[in-house]
């Protein structure tokens, strides 16, 4: 009882070859769990349900903006004779990535494909006992999540029954799996919080812009750039690329997204190591303030997720009472595990911090919340009708700042009571 088996999970390992050979790629993390934990249940207790949230797989490019802005610049510098070798090779590997994405533009990759099969067969493999009754699954109206849940369903078809499958799709007025649309609180603190301004300062400490625009363009056409000379759009119209820093974060935005694709197209090669660093520390410190748990006093961005919490107590309480379904399984975005994971109050993860500084060393948004995230609610029974649940983040045990002792394995009525105060 409670002895933790780690088992390497081999399959895992090719989930992406490619995603071992990228760092620094916050959220864009493709998922990568090497080995999963396995502890077990204490005696008498078999699983019988599990409340599951999954944010979706390894993506394409949300949509044409990084990648076509960048483009244009190119090659308004090729024309005017103001762009280097370096950058000529780059303007063909941005013209290689556009026909990939032709067609694909935030949809599923064939790596997040990958990723939900291998999450959804250990799903099955880790707890078998619990199938055989129905099995509820949604996602989002967003493709790729609708993508993720029916790559995920198509696995486990193969080991239970998709005749007890369950399969729906919300509507844009989603408040249980994309609350973050709904509140006009939360969206003026997106895009008006006092955080904006710390991190916009902060993101100005270090500045890379001449070492990686001087491998690519003159000194001339960079200095028409830092004047404000071009202004590129993205699909919708919208101007992303105006200045210096504009150009070099869209070249990093498309260095990240190289692992989710399963290609290297060598965006990784302007950077030093210590650059890709940085760009990942100002993404990570714009989730961790913006979705995360923030700082003292700032509540809406994890509050927002209230909803959730509650339908995941809900289920469970009517799982446990009628006996009738072996799980159910939901598929979002990052925006809506970031906030529901910090809520859960787990691995310490919600722990605000009020100095951006200190934030990168304590908080990875890559470890959190990367690509196929996952929460699970494993719930056990003994003969006497005793409930426990165990937390899996990612597919391993996570820690609750509640006594046990039996962890990774809590009462559920701890548990339950724990959440509810924080829903109140």
């Amino acid at each position: 009882m409670n002895t933790t088996k780690f088992l390497a999970i081999f399959t895992t390992l090719t989930t992406s070859i490619l995603s071992a050979d990228f760092n620094y790629l916050g959220t864009k993390q493709p998922y990568n769990v090497k080995e999963i934990s396995n502890t077990t249940a204490p005696n008498g207790y078999k699983p019988f349900f599990i409340n599951h949230l999954g944010r979706h797989g390894s993506r394409h490019l949300s949509s044409p903006k990084y990648d076509v802005s960048l483009y244009e610049l190119l090659s308004i510098a090729e024309k005017d004779n103001s762009i280097t070798p370096e950058g000529l090779k780059l303007k063909e590997s941005i013209a290689q990535l556009m026909e990939i994405e032709k067609g694909n533009y935030g949809l599923l990759t064939d790596v997040g494909v990958k990723e939900q099969k291998e999450i959804a067969k250990r799903f099955y493999e880790n707890n078998q006992e619990i199938f055989g009754k129905e099995i509820i699954a949604t996602s989002t109206y967003v493709e790729r999540a609708q993508q993720s849940r029916d790559a995920f369903l198509e696995e486990l078809g193969q080991y239970t029954p998709n005749i007890n499958f369950k399969v729906s799709t919300n509507d844009k007025k989603d408040i249980l799996l994309r609350f973050f649309d709904l509140s006009p609180e939360y969206e003026e603190f997106s895009e008006n919080g006092s955080w904006k301004k710390e991190l916009d300062s902060y993101s100005k400490n270090k500045n890379f812009n001449t070492e990686v625009l001087s491998q690519l363009f003159s000194k001339n056409f960079i200095e028409r750039l830092e004047k404000g000379e071009f202004k590129l759009k993205d699909s919708k119209g919208k101007v992303i690329l105006k200045n210096p820093t504009n150009a070099v974060r869209n070249l990093y935005d498309l260095y990240i997204i190289q692992a989710s694709i399963g290609k290297d197209l060598g965006f990784g090669k302007y950077f030093t190591e210590d650059q890709l660093k940085w760009y990942e520390e100002v993404d990570n410190l714009n989730d961790f303030y913006e979705k995360g748990p923030g700082k003292t006093g700032e509540d809406i961005a994890t509050n927002i997720a209230f909803p959730l919490l509650e339908n995941f107590i809900v289920t469970s309480d009517d799982a446990i009472k009628n006996q009738n379904i072996s799980a159910n399984l939901r598929f979002a975005h990052a925006e809506t595990t970031i906030p529901f994971i910090t809520l859960l109050d787990i691995n310490g993860y919600s722990v605000k911090e009020n100095s951006l500084e200190k934030v990168y060393d304590k908080w990875l948004g890559r470890d959190i919340s990367g690509m196929s995230t996952n929460i699970q609610w494993v719930f056990y029974k003994n003969d006497k009708n005793d409930i426990l649940v165990k937390i899996l983040h990612n597919e391993k045990d996570a820690e609750l700042p509640l006594a046990t002792s039996m962890k990774p394995f809590y009462k559920w009525s701890d548990v339950r009571d724990f959440y509810i105060k924080k829903l109140k």
